[in-house]
Order: structure tokens, then C-alpha cells, then sequence
């Protein structure tokens, strides 16, 4: 009798260890229960809260073939105002009724964004100069302030002003500060009640911290705007080189990078917020036969 339970223990043990072979993952399912897959190089990212693949698109007139920066008065979201890269002219238009009008401000020339604060509008020209002129003005643009030498040499693309700061931001696209070191400059100044800009200090993008989550950076990032997102501090900015809207916390650290489909955005070069954090983004016509804004409900 001893011996038929001891031939009966040992078959049992047998049985178990080939079912155990068959089907290790059942043996070491509370062991494998917490495996996480690292071997991805890219870096875990915060998604967006925008759908930027189903946005509602505004064809803009021919004047804005080549629409760069836009910007909103406070509380007003159905008027956008905007510049274009190769005319001295301020435009506004009215969503509601596609309505356009314009004054001029300056010369032809490569103009790339623009800022509003409490009292002046601002423009940011590629070399760095910067033209102001009240709000009160908007409509027939008389006297134009150009503060030339508030920027190192450079090539500049992004202003956006922090209207309850009173803060503007201006970021290099390509500055001799950035070849040496893999980052990308901005600058701040705080805004006199006459709208001229002091020094208030730096900030950058690091490299290194993009090429995480898109390998496709390598050395430099080339930025075309930005803008804060105010209900959340984070800062949006555009490249239409690289082709991405990366989000940054308030100190500018980077926390997640969208690659941008080119069919739908040719080249991005504008972008801001309306009062109900909805986000727009202009594109210039490129290769296609109208300047876009897309907007992206919350």
C-alpha cells in the first residue's frame, strides 16, 4: 500500500512538471505581472489635449498667402489679428463673417510674429527688430516705435506677450549664441507703459531633451512661434522646419513633442490661444493655393 502511494506521488510530480513546461507562463505569472518593455529609446510623453488631425480649417484670402504670426485682443476670440513675412501690414480678421481689413505699420520686409499686450501691439522682425505701436492705433496705424539692438545677431521667428505679466518673449529660430551648445536661446523683457522692452533675462530649449522623444532632431531646433497656455502654464511651440509642436512646462522644460502632418500644416508659422484656451495654428499656403488657420476646441 505504501509503495502504490509513493509510485502515485512520484506520477503526479511528473504529470506537473509537464504541464509546468508547457505553460510557464502560468508558473511565473505573479512574477511577470510587473515586466515593463524598456527597450524603446523614446520617452514616455503627456498627450495633448487638442486633436490636431480634426481641426476646423479657415481658408484665408489671398492677402494672407503668407500669413506668419497671429495673435487675439483679450476677451475678443472672433477677430484674429495677423501679419505676413513680406508686408509691412497689420491685418484683422473677423471670423464670423471672413472679413478683412488692414493698415500699415512699415515697409515691405520679413516680418514674423506678433504680440499684443494691456496697451500695444507688437511685431517681431527676422533680424531681431521689434515694432510697436498703441492699441488704440490699430485701425489707422500713425506713430511707430522700431527698437533695433534688444536682440544678439540672429535670426528670430517666435514672440509671444504675457499680457498679464506684461512679459515678451522672443525665441532664436538660428542664433551664433546656439551653435556652440545644443539648445535653443530666448530672451524676456518686461514692457514700459510707453512699449518699449528691458532686459529681464534667458531662457532655452534643450536639444537633448527633444531628441528623447523624436530621434529625428539631431543637433538644432529651429522654433517658428509660441505661445502660453495660460490655464495650465505650459508653453506651445512651433517648428515648421522640424515639422512638431513640442509643450513645455512654465521653465521651459520640455514634456511632450507632436510631429505635425505637412499635407495639413505646409509650413506652420503662427500660433496662440483664445480666451477659452482654444488653440490656432496658421499655416502659410506653401504649395497649396490658400494661407489656413486650423482651430482645435478643447
Amino acid at each position: 500500500m505504501k509503495n502504490s502511494t509513493r509510485l502515485s506521488v512520484f506520477a503526479l510530480g511528473i504529470i506537473s512538471s509537464v504541464l509546468i513546461a508547457c505553460n510557464p507562463s502560468n508558473a511565473n505569472k505573479e512574477r511577470t505581472a510587473h515586466f515593463t518593455d524598456t527597450t524603446t529609446d523614446k520617452k514616455p510623453q503627456q498627450a495633448i489635449p487638442y486633436q490636431l488631425l480634426s481641426g476646423e480649417k479657415i481658408s484665408l484670402p489671398n492677402e494672407l498667402l503668407e500669413i506668419s504670426g497671429i495673435a487675439f485682443l483679450e476677451g475678443q476670440d472672433e477677430e484674429i489679428y495677423a501679419i505676413q513675412d513680406e508686408q509691412g501690414l497689420l491685418f484683422k480678421y473677423h471670423l464670423p463673417t471672413q472679413k478683412l481689413t488692414f493698415s500699415q505699420f512699415g515697409k515691405d520686409g520679413d516680418y514674423e510674429d506678433i504680440g499684443i499686450s494691456k496697451t500695444h501691439f507688437f511685431v517681431l522682425k527676422s533680424n531681431g527688430s521689434v515694432y510697436s505701436f498703441p492699441m488704440t492705433d490699430k485701425d489707422n496705424i500713425q506713430a511707430v516705435a522700431e527698437q533695433k539692438d534688444i536682440l544678439p545677431k540672429g535670426e528670430y521667428e517666435g514672440l509671444y506677450v504675457d499680457k498679464a505679466a506684461n512679459l515678451a518673449y522672443v525665441l532664436c529660430k538660428e542664433c551664433r549664441v546656439d551653435k556652440k551648445q545644443s539648445q535653443t536661446t530666448g530672451y524676456i523683457f518686461s514692457i514700459g507703459t510707453d512699449g518699449k522692452f528691458s532686459p529681464k533675462g534667458e531662457f532655452a530649449i534643450q536639444v537633448d531633451e527633444l531628441k528623447k522623444l523624436d530621434p529625428k532632431i539631431k543637433k538644432t531646433f529651429k522654433p517658428s512661434a509660441l505661445a502660453k497656455k495660460t490655464d495650465s502654464n505650459e508653453w506651445y511651440i512651433l517648428s515648421s522646419i522640424d515639422k512638431a509642436l513640442v509643450v513645455t512646462d512654465e521653465n521651459f522644460k520640455v514634456k511632450s513633442l507632436t510631429p505635425l502632418d505637412p499635407k495639413l500644416f505646409p509650413q506652420p508659422e503662427g500660433i496662440n490661444f483664445d480666451s477659452k484656451s482654444n488653440l490656432y495654428i496658421s499655416s502659410e499656403a506653401g504649395d497649396q493655393d490658400k494661407g489656413i488657420i486650423y482651430k482645435f476646441e478643447k
